[in-house]
């Protein structure tokens, strides 16, 4: 089941530019908060974008269980490198997060170590204060782990993985009928459209009816077909039916998106995401995904032991355009630190684990 010849694992430094706009929509969303949905528009590039990466990955290297030789080494090869792409920089931002200290992640450090924080945060009901974004994480690790084994029993077939496709949109109305819908969200069925959509456009990615559609027009008419259904549901039955269909809606989006991307390199050009800033921010953006969730835990503490109780000076500075003046540089030096000692070293060793032949 390996890629075809002619669709090599190359470099792609526009999406460095996808990952720095994707990251900081979520940060915006959650210091400012502002009215209208931003946050999920990046999370769920983000997933789509996992899933186009670690299918490629899965299909040239075959590590799937059953693919020729000794695909039980790559397979063992391919979580080794994961591992050390992801785990070391989440660990230590764990470290900084116990030490703040944050409470969930004192009481519970089993679940973020596994990790698990999704199935924690599902099973208290509520998130936990400076961590709720480590949602995410460990559903990107789960699909880390499913992934090479599902791909060996759908193989390289549309209509599996649009299948796939359903399901997470299956899961949601079924869970949604059980539970609360927004509940279900954090699980990892609930995503399997969003990585389904990265799998498929890692399959169609040269496919003369994909570039077709990869065209700006379809990318805009797209997340404004999303926009306009956010206006029209988030609000009938508590947004009961939005949860339920927007990550569908949102993987279209994310794939037609990043298709264009792909298929067009002059447009990332023209919009910028070439630039050497929003390049240099796409590398560290693991880092600020990681923290930028705890400073304002930080800020707040700071700003409170500072000024006293009932201090206009209190609502000032934890209002969003302080909070976003104050804490972006910090962002900004904790992520590039996390680059340059654990990140980037770990690349470097990463490139000696070769997969077996």
């Amino acid at each position: 089941m390996p890629l075809p010849a002619d669709t090599p694992l190359t470099y792609r430094p526009e999406l460095n530019g996808v990952r720095a706009l994707a990251v900081w929509v979520v940060v915006v969303q959650h210091w400012a908060m502002p009215p209208i949905m931003m946050g999920e528009m990046g999370r769920m590039t983000f997933f789509v974008l996992s899933g186009y990466l670690i299918a490629g990955i899965v299909w040239r290297q075959q590590v799937y269980p059953g693919a020729p030789g000794a695909w039980h080494r790559r397979l063992g090869t391919f979580y080794l490198r994961r591992v050390l792409r992801i785990i070391p920089p989440y660990y230590c931002a764990l470290a900084l997060g116990a030490l703040l200290p944050l409470a969930t992640i004192r009481e519970h450090p089993l679940w973020f170590l596994l990790p698990a924080a999704n199935q924690l945060f599902y099973s208290l009901g509520r998130w936990g204060e400076g961590c709720g974004h480590l949602w995410t994480l460990a559903v990107d690790e789960q699909f880390y782990l499913l992934w090479p084994a599902l791909l060996a029993v759908t193989g390289q077939r549309v209509r599996w993985l649009l299948a796939l496709v359903a399901a997470g949109l299956a899961f949601r109305v079924g869970w949604g009928l059980l539970v609360p819908a927004g509940a279900g969200l954090i699980l990892l069925p609930a995503s399997l459209d969003l990585f389904a959509a990265g799998t498929l456009l890692r399959l169609l990615e040269h496919t003369p009816a994909l570039g077709r559609v990869a065209r700006g027009r379809y990318v805009l008419l797209a997340w404004a077909g999303w926009w306009a259904l956010w206006a029209g549901l988030h609000s009938l039955r508590g947004g009961d039916i939005w949860v339920m269909v927007f990550p569908t809606v949102g993987a279209g989006a994310a794939f037609l998106s990043l298709a264009w991307l792909l298929h067009n390199p002059g447009a990332a050009r023209r919009l910028g995401l070439l630039h050497p800033l929003l390049l240099w921010l796409g590398q560290r953006s693991f880092g600020v995904y990681l923290y930028h969730l705890m400073l304002p835990v930080f800020w707040q503490r700071v700003v409170y032991f500072l000024w006293p109780a009932g201090s206009s000076w209190r609502l000032t500075l934890l209002g969003p355009l302080p909070t976003l003046l104050v804490l972006t540089p910090v962002l900004l030096l904790l992520s590039a630190a996390s680059w340059h000692f654990i990140e980037f070293p770990l690349n470097r060793l990463k490139r000696h684990l070769r997969y077996a032949a």
